[in-house]
Parts: structure tokens; C-alpha cells; sequence
């Protein structure tokens, strides 16, 4: 689906992100407006990339809005979209008309019908996703998730009571990944960050531009983004946080988890380095920071 909104010759000459976030805070303003709708739905998950931004629902991608020409374009799955369900009938004539399936075709529509796209999202469950999504939203102090940077995604982007900027990756205790050894495999992809992460002045010029783009974008999470001072500094080492892990598998399966992420690391594991939580939804802000202190960090 797309819908597009003009803007002034001034606005597009801005970067990306600026000139997209200027426009959705003006449609923001207007009463009953689609995106006034959707930044009010407290589950929903916004992050601001240096070309578009995306909303998550319950680790599902609900929709990407991009900025095209003068205007902007959401980017939608079609079947959010459906009125009717996607496995029923259609009836055809002898005419041979082919029917069209009753849709959202509108940003209006959207806007009137948010209730119905929003559960058509919700159908679908990641579990891992999700988790990330609810980190997101139980703690302000969770700046981003699945968050594109140079060497990749990162699951989280977090900022501790001490100001240092954390990197952390997610899994379930029974992803293929967090046991796969070489490339692909968790501990390799933690030392390929951690190699970033050294590397002089792009992580910090990076969690800035985050800080910066989140910050431009108004709404309800906008908060977030403004009681994280502008001065915090950068972890020099991502951190695993394992999901669904019980009290069995803690004693059974740590040991030989911890010998494949250490050959991946290629370095000393530290007690802080990995998180074990058995329900998510319980994780605090105490447990996900444990250990990070200022120490060993790069200050923006």
C-alpha cells in the first residue's frame, strides 16, 4: 500500500530521516489522523533508521514509512490489509470478472480500521522477536531494538543507570545458532561486533545518530530518548542475554554452552558477558545491566 503526503521544496533538501520525521510529526498533529493512531497503540514499537522508519507489533513488522519523491509511501504486508479472511471464496460469473478481494486501499481506511490490520499483525508470533519487543516496552531505558548498524543488526540497544551504551544480543535457550561454532554461529557474530565496537570513533558516531533520529521523531516513546543524558558512554563488549532458560537447563546445558560461545569469542568470558533469564517478561533493568559500569567504555 501506498499514500502519499506533499512537503516543501526546504524539507526535501534535509536528510532522510529528518525530512520523514518533520512530516510524520505534522501528521501526528492532525486529530484521528493514521499515524496518530498508530503511535498511540501502547504495544507498538518505533524505531527511526537513517532512511525510513519502522513499527513493530509483537515482534511482527506492521509497517515501514519511506520517504518517495515529495511525499511518503508505507510499505504494508498485504494481508493485514484483507476484510475478509484470506482462505475464503470468491464467486465468479459467466462474464468472467474476476473479484476483488474487499481491502484496506487507503492511509484514511487505515486509520479507521487500525483495530482490524492491528490484529491481522498480531496472528503471527516470533518468539524471539517478540521478547525483544516486550524488553522494549517495559524499560525507558532500551533505546532500540533490532537495530541496523555496519556489522549487522543488534537485537537491543541499552543504555544503563550508569550511562554506558550496551549492545546485547538475544536468543532462546533453544536456538540453533547459540550452539553453532564458525561463522553464523553467536560467539562468532559477538566477536565480529566487538571487533566494531574498537574500532575508533564509528560505534560512538553511530549510537549518536541513533540518540539524534530518535529524538527528532515526536510521540509517546519520544520521552525515552530525552532522559538519556548526551554524554554516555559505549561498552566495548556485546553481552547474551538467553530467554526461556529454567532452572534444569541453567545446571545441565551452561557448561557446554559456555565452551562453544568461549571458541566462537576467542576471548575470556566475564560473569557479566552472558544473561540467563527463564521468563522475559520478569527481566529487570537490575539483571540486564549487572556488572556494566563506565569502566572499559568509550565516552561520547
Amino acid at each position: 500500500m501506498s499514500d502519499h503526503v506533499t512537503r516543501s521544496g526546504k524539507t526535501a533538501m534535509m536528510e532522510p530521516w529528518r525530512a520523514l520525521c518533520q512530516l510524520c510529526n505534522e501528521i501526528l498533529a492532525v486529530p484521528g489522523s493514521w499515524w496518530q493512531r498508530i503511535t498511540a497503540d501502547r504495544e507498538a514499537v518505533l524505531r527511526v533508521d537513517e532512511d525510513c522508519i519502522e513499527v513493530r507489533l509483537h515482534g511482527n513488522v506492521l509497517l515501514t514509512v519511506e520517504p518517495r519523491g515529495t511525499g511518503l509511501h508505507c510499505r504494508i504486508a498485504p494481508e493485514y490489509l484483507l476484510l475478509c479472511h484470506p482462505g475464503s471464496r470468491a464467486v465468479l460469473c459467466q462474464e468472467g470478472c474476476a473479484p476483488e478481494l474487499a481491502g484496506i486501499a487507503s492511509l484514511d481506511d487505515l486509520a479507521t480500521r487500525y483495530a482490524h490490520v492491528r490484529r491481522r499483525a498480531c496472528r503471527h508470533v516470533d518468539r524471539r522477536r517478540m521478547v525483544q519487543d516486550r524488553i522494549f516496552l517495559r524499560h525507558s531505558c532500551i533505546l532500540a531494538v533490532d537495530a541496523p548498524f555496519a556489522p549487522g543488526r543488534i537485537d537491543l540497544v541499552g543504555v544503563s543507570p550508569d550511562g554506558v551504551c550496551t549492545f546485547f544480543f538475544v536468543r532462546r535457550y533453544a536456538d540453533a545458532d547459540l550452539r553453532m561454532q564458525g561463522p553464523g554461529g553467536v560467539g562468532h557474530r559477538m566477536r565480529q561486533w566487538d571487533e566494531w565496537l574498537h574500532t575508533e570513533g564509528k560505534s560512538l558516531a553511530a549510537v549518536r545518530g541513533l540518540m539524534e533520529r530518535s529524538r527528532a521523531l515526536a510521540g509517546p516513546q519520544n520521552r525515552r530518548y530525552f532522559r538519556v543524558a548526551d554524554n554516555i558512554s559505549v561498552s566495548m563488549r556485546t553481552r547474551l542475554l538467553i530467554v526461556d532458560f529454567d532452572h534444569a537447563q541453567r545446571f545441565s546445558g551452561l557448561p557446554g554452552l559456555l565452551s562453544i560461545l568461549q571458541d566462537g569469542l576467542d576471548r575470556p568470558l566475564r560473569r557479566d558477558d552472558i544473561i540467563c533469564a527463564g521468563d522475559p517478561g520478569n527481566i529487570s533493568q537490575r539483571i540486564l545491566f549487572d556488572g556494566i559500569r563506565c569502566v572499559g567504555a568509550r565516552r561520547l
